[in-house]
């Protein structure tokens, strides 16, 4: 632990550290948007990591501070419900975390006056809205810190659950991936995540490969309008699966299922995708056509399937709902993730540079979540010696997972430094470029190995 922040926690909060944790970042191999479809995921932890400094309160309160000055410090007071923040505020985060430690310890008959708060300072070398997670590495330290001042025992595939859900206090209908990774993950292998219930399977990278990624420098912030834009992904989900149940309740599907993979585990992903094309079509459906497949009113529709976490109903799409295209990506990005996992097995990284080319096609296409920049980034990369090279994390914005033979490494890294930031983004956003020029490149083009979980280690006193 760095002696300069031991130095700035005593400054700031006058108190004595007690625990360092450290919590990192993931980038998500192949798999996108599946997994609150309850299909697969393919992440990996990084290098990138955000890290605290705590120390327990004799109150309920929570400070924390961020060495990064536009981050400005933030106190609040444990409570059963805890108040949010301006939507977008940083501090939701931390928020979020401790919100889904309170209430489980609350709802297992502890009292609310033996919680103890905690004061903290969090040092992140994780990229905000890129893709890579920081948000929820944010969310899950926060509740480590929690649970550590407290001197409380957790079981990690339970606290990733938790806070998966706890993270919806932020206002984003996201799944469980990323606490998963960020808290299972071991050093030197990706995680194959299954979902509902949770269950992890390592997965070993081609040895004579790297795994690059690099940023886009379009930043995919989920608050306002891009929450807006990523909530209704899932929303088109549950619909698209309601309608589904319905069309095919002659065939064993319980009409009541909510996710996608119980429809695929009902038949198969290949019988669902053919009856997907014979229900939808390539038409986009209105509100009311939904509400009059399903028997019910276009009110019943919204009220059931497009309420947002926040209460508000998603604005209806003037277009319409393309059911299909979003049905079509989940089911084909959860069986690529089951032929990378076989491909990687077999040692052939040139097959898994294939599906992940094909993923971010699909996310480009079908799910809509790619962006002019994110495409351009990619093909740069494929051009510069990628075998695989794709989206990676929410989408609209953010990074590129790349897989590059180590071979290759030095020549892609100073390619994709040429063209595509010396040439795409200094031409089409100059003010991007600009700071790269100062800054340099190391904190947006990262050379990446698999990463342990997240960590907390005492400090001795």
């Amino acid at each position: 632990m760095p002696s300069h922040l031991v130095a700035q926690f005593k400054e700031l909060t006058g108190l004595e550290p007690t625990h360092y944790i450290r919590v990192p970042g993931r980038v998500n191999l192949i798999g996108e948007h599946t997994d609150y479809n309850g299909l697969p995921v393919m992440p990996m932890a990084i290098e990138r990591q955000v890290r605290l400094l705590v120390a327990p309160r004799t109150d309920q309160r929570v400070e924390v501070y961020n060495t990064v000055k536009r981050y400005e410090p933030r106190t609040f007071t444990i409570s059963p419900q805890i108040a949010p923040y301006a939507t977008g505020d940083w501090g939701n985060y931390v928020k979020a975390g401790v919100q889904g430690i309170v209430t489980e310890a609350l709802e297992s008959g502890k009292a609310l006056n033996d919680i103890r708060g905690f004061s903290a300072l969090i040092d992140s070398s994780l990229p905000a809205a890129a893709g890579l997670s920081s948000s929820s590495a944010l969310v899950v330290a926060s509740a480590l810190a929690e649970l550590t001042v407290n001197g409380w025992s957790f079981d990690r595939e339970k606290l990733a659950e938790q806070m998966a859900a706890a993270e919806q206090y932020v206002g984003t209908m996201g799944g469980g991936m990323d606490q998963a990774v960020i808290l299972l993950a071991q050093a030197g292998s990706a995680l194959k995540i299954d979902f509902f219930p949770l269950r992890i399977t390592h997965v070993n990278l081609p040895p004579a490969y790297r795994v690059v990624i690099c940023n886009s420098m379009i930043r995919a912030p989920k608050t306002a309008e891009a929450r807006l834009l990523y909530n209704r992904l899932p929303i088109e989900c549950r619909i698209a699966t309601a309608v589904l149940a319905r069309a095919l309740s002659d065939r064993g599907v319980d009409q009541s299922v909510v996710r996608i993979s119980e429809i695929v585990s009902a038949l198969s992903p290949d019988q669902v995708l053919e009856e997907a094309e014979k229900l939808f079509g390539d038409a986009h459906w209105t509100q009311q056509q939904v509400a009059d497949y399903l028997g019910i009113t276009s009110q019943e529709v919204a009220a059931r399937y497009m309420r947002l976490i926040d209460g508000a109903t998603l604005p209806t799409p003037p277009e319409g709902f393309p059911l299909l295209r979003r049905i079509r990506h989940v089911i084909t990005e959860g069986q690529r993730v089951e032929k990378s996992v076989k491909a990687l097995s077999a040692g052939d990284a040139l097959r898994f540079g294939e599906l992940m080319n094909a993923s971010h096609a699909s996310c480009r296409d079908d799910y809509g979540i790619s962006c002019p920049a994110l495409d351009e980034l990619v093909g740069v990369a494929r051009s510069a010696g990628a075998v695989g090279a794709r989206l990676t994390g929410a989408g609209f914005g953010g990074c590129t997972v790349n897989l590059v033979h180590e071979d290759k490494v030095e020549s892609f890294v100073e390619t994709v430094i040429d063209r595509y930031y010396g040439g795409y983004l200094k031409k089409n956003h100059p003010e991007l470029y600009s700071g790269l020029q100062t800054r340099g490149f190391d904190d947006v083009v990262i050379v990446g190995a698999p990463q342990q979980g997240a960590e907390i280690q005492p400090l001795n006193s």
